[in-house]
């Protein structure tokens, strides 16, 4: 048996959450108690895997019900993600090597591809033929993760079930020797896939219609992309002079506008803008009318309050997969912006609905609170939050509860 499935391995990676749905406290004969109970998870099978369902704006996501289970599956993801160096890219530094790339000043041709229902259609037979002849995995692993597969497919799973860290890890896995060929195809200055968004950007000489059917045959487990989100954005070099936005493209969440080249300092180049895509825009300001909503059933201004500073600044939470303390918010999340146009526009949203009388919810809103009560609430800004990298805190009970009225937004 491989050492990383033995007692005492499998002691090591339990968290404070497994003994938390055990109903265990957090002592040594707890964790090996429930060490014990995964050990003998990985001496039968997945045949009493317990899994619990939620849905997350339209989607199916799970959560491992049984501590046994989820230590097992937390350790198996741990040893294909050190045996593989398979983990998810990090979006910060694709938008900023994106941004480099798209400034400079020669020809471009951009392609952005979306992965329909990626972990819905991928073919976890497939899969698992593939990661079963990778001799950097220990034997162990390999068959108890076989048999995790096939408990998916018996409780009718389809593909990988997200919310599962190792499911995460699978669909790097899957991916990446995809991500190596379309690395290395003539023409290609820079590739990136976040999860199920990929860009590519070529020097625009490739013929775009086999470069495409190249890009679409070379995709693995049967998975395919999404028409309606494929874009294309051409950006050439010519030779009349030309001013003003060449062409935009959303990414991750930004919205990329990219300017023609202009001679700056002797050198050819292109300014590229960087904002908040419309879609994410019109998301928070969904939360914020859900937020004021909320509040006119309960006339709680202090949640109210919080909501707002939620969406405006920045706080801190640990991720429970990793056990690491994650930055995130309006600035975290978009530090690479240079563009504060949608920030404005976001405050003048906010200003409208406290002291507009409009919009019916402006007026329901206005009409239910004191001149002092509307001037603290002013006092919150989009712009304030991001350019002052403004930090709250809040509890993990606090975010879920604070979150709960715009959970599928």
């Amino acid at each position: 048996m491989a050492l990383e499935l033995h007692q005492e391995s499998l002691a090591r990676i339990i968290r404070p959450k497994d003994l938390k749905a055990a109903n265990l406290i957090d002592t040594a004969s707890n964790r090996a108690f429930l060490a014990q109970q995964a050990r003998n998870v990985v001496e039968s099978d997945f045949s009493s895997l317990s899994l619990r369902s939620l849905r997350v704006r339209d989607k199916t996501a799970h959560s491992i019900a049984s501590a046994p289970h989820a230590v097992v599956i937390n350790q198996l993801n741990q040893v294909i993600r050190a045996r593989t160096g398979a983990k998810t890219s990090d979006r910060d530094t694709i938008i900023r090597r994106l941004a480099t790339i798209l400034s400079e000043g020669v020809p471009h041709r951009v392609y952005k591809f979306d992965i329909k229902d990626f972990y819905d259609t991928v073919d976890s037979r497939l899969l698992a033929d593939k990661i079963l002849v990778d001799n950097r995995i220990p034997r162990a692993s390999l068959l108890l993760l076989a048999q995790f597969l096939t408990e998916l497919r018996t409780k009718g799973i389809k593909g990988l079930p997200r919310g599962i860290p190792l499911s995460a890890t699978l669909a790097e896995y899957a991916l990446s020797e995809f991500d190596d060929f379309i690395s290395t195809l003539p023409n290609v200055y820079f590739y990136a896939r976040y999860v199920d968004d990929i860009i590519i950007v070529t020097s625009g000489q490739e013929d775009t219609g086999p470069f495409s059917k190249v890009i679409r045959r070379a995709l693995p487990l049967k998975l395919q992309f999404n028409a309606i989100k494929t874009r294309r954005l051409e950006l050439p070099i010519t030779q009349q002079r030309a001013t003003g936005v060449a062409g935009e493209i959303d990414y991750l969440g930004y919205r990329i506008r990219v300017h023609h080249a202009a001679r700056i300092d002797g050198r050819l180049t292109r300014v590229v803008d960087l904002s908040i895509a419309t879609k994410k825009l019109q998301r928070i300001q969904t939360r914020i009318c859900l937020s004021i909503i909320s509040y006119l059933n309960t006339s709680d201004l202090q949640t109210l309050k919080r909501r707002f500073q939620l969406l405006t600044s920045n706080y801190n939470v640990r991720d429970y997969s990793t056990g690491q303390i994650r930055n995130v918010g309006l600035y975290c999340t978009y530090r690479r912006m240079n563009q504060t146009d949608c920030l404005i526009k976001l405050d003048s949203f906010l200003r409208a609905l406290l002291l507009g009388d409009k919009l019916t919810l402006a007026r329901r809103l206005t009409s239910s609170l004191t001149l002092r009560e509307r001037q603290h609430l002013l006092s919150f800004s989009f712009l304030t939050g991001f350019k002052k990298r403004l930090f709250y805190n809040f509890t993990a009970q606090e975010l879920a509860s604070l979150k709960e009225c715009w959970r599928d937004v």
